[in-house]
């Protein structure tokens, strides 16, 4: 898995996915026929469970099931 570099929008959640905070991959859209580099979360690989909250100091997002305890090293969490 290559991690994301630019903040782009995840094809299984339609959020936003922050620069290392997900994976690039080579796939199809399915309404469209040509191959191209596709993004989702490091936690959409099952479903959608990353939450992105917005205040006025930022934007952050979350694994809803909770930070991992490795956190922030994978990138998913800025809280």
């Amino acid at each position: 898995m290559t991690p994301n570099k630019y903040q782009a929008r995840c094809v299984s959640c339609g959020s936003d996915v922050a620069p290392n905070a997900g994976y690039v991959y080579r796939g199809r859209v399915p309404a469209q026929s040509r191959r191209r580099w596709l993004v989702r979360h490091l936690s959409c690989a099952d479903r959608p469970s990353v939450m992105i909250i917005r205040t006025n100091s930022g934007t952050y997002t979350r694994n809803v099931r909770g930070t991992c305890e490795d956190a922030p090293c994978c990138g998913c969490c800025t809280i």
